[in-house]
């Protein structure tokens, strides 16, 4: 490729060459003058958050199943019964950690969770109300 500069019609093709090194100096240069005028957007905060938010549901996922798994182990040297309540409480440790994860997520969203309305004391007495009509 370094010889196809010298080979014939390569007169034309000098022309050429030069032609795009001046334009692509020349957007060289509206490219540094476009970085200078808008310093870069970086939304650190925002990122942060995401982050904390993510290492946050993969803490509660991982501390279900840790804490089913040593609750089951306990059980098992206490009882005897070596890996049968170990698997049991493993399963309901990851099932009580996809749980959280889950209700997390929600509370992340903004979305009501299930029986939310049922939280506050003036919506506890509006149902019961309904209810007793």
């Amino acid at each position: 490729m370094a010889g196809a500069e010298n080979q014939s019609g390569a007169g034309n093709g000098d022309q050429d060459t030069e032609s795009i090194r001046r334009r692509l100096d020349t957007l060289d240069g509206k490219l540094m003058e476009a970085k200078g005028l808008r310093p870069p957007t970086v939304n650190t905060e925002g990122r942060g958050r995401a982050m904390g938010q993510a290492f946050k549901l993969s803490i509660e996922l991982v501390a279900g199943v840790a804490v089913g798994g040593v609750i089951g182990w306990a059980l098992d040297q206490l009882f005897g019964t070596k890996p049968i309540l170990m698997l049991v409480f493993l399963i309901l440790g990851a099932a009580s950690g996809i749980m959280n994860v889950i209700r997390t997520a929600k509370n992340m969203q903004g979305e009501p969770m299930p029986g939310h309305h049922l939280r506050t004391k003036k919506e506890r007495d509006a149902v019961t109300r309904d209810s007793e009509d």
